[in-house]
């Protein structure tokens, strides 16, 4: 049994364990079609990149924060996670907390990175006419990518939103992530111990 599914375990049927679980099956369905749009387009970040992370700290919905709090209950790293948090709880913006430049996608929890972190150079939003457009990175001039127009089906960004927003338990209301990922940590636990003492 691996991490997650101890964790969805201990959750069991609650109305959390149920969040995270939509979470995780919406975070699979937006990383396959992610993955075939920048495959058939030739996307890709530079090697070792992580500028996003290093200058981005963004707010987060409800479901995002639980599905991240319950991967770092679970995570190796919890603590220092966790400390993290606290010390940007007053930031304004990047560096991300998350943000390791060791590893190589630079996530403490890319597993479980935020649906903007997914999104960011790697999906559309429709033009004035009704055509599809790429917004190339602009942190990073050597990253890879089409200039502008999509030919075909593109996977638009605000659909996404829309479509997270729409899980049930979620709603529209952010926060921002250290903030509200910290709070979450404190639910998930305090859930575990319950499920414990049954």
């Amino acid at each position: 049994m691996n991490k997650w599914e101890n964790i969805f375990n201990s959750l069991g049927n609650t109305s959390i364990g149920k969040a995270v679980r939509n979470m995780e099956s919406f975070y699979e369905d937006t990383d396959k079609a992610l993955r075939e749009f920048s495959q058939k387009e030739d996307i890709a970040c530079p090697p070792g990149c992580g500028l996003c992370c290093f200058r981005f700290l963004p707010d987060i919905t409800k479901l995002e924060s639980l599905y991240l709090a319950a991967y770092i209950s679970v995570s190796e790293r919890r603590d220092e996670i966790q400390r993290r948090l606290e010390g940007a709880k007053e930031q304004k913006n990047g560096p991300c907390p998350l943000f390791d430049s060791t590893k190589e996608y630079h996530c403490m929890c890319y597993q479980a990175r935020p649906l903007i972190c997914r999104l960011f150079a790697s999906s559309c939003f429709p033009g004035k006419n009704g055509e599809r457009k790429f917004s190339r990175c602009h942190l990073n001039p050597h990253f890879k990518g089409p200039e502008n127009i999509i030919e075909g089906d593109c996977p638009i960004m605000g659909d996404y939103g829309q479509r997270m927003i729409s899980i049930e338990e979620n709603d529209s209301y952010t926060e921002f992530l250290p903030v509200r990922v910290l709070k979450d940590i404190a639910l998930i636990e305090y859930y575990q111990k319950l499920s414990t003492q049954k």
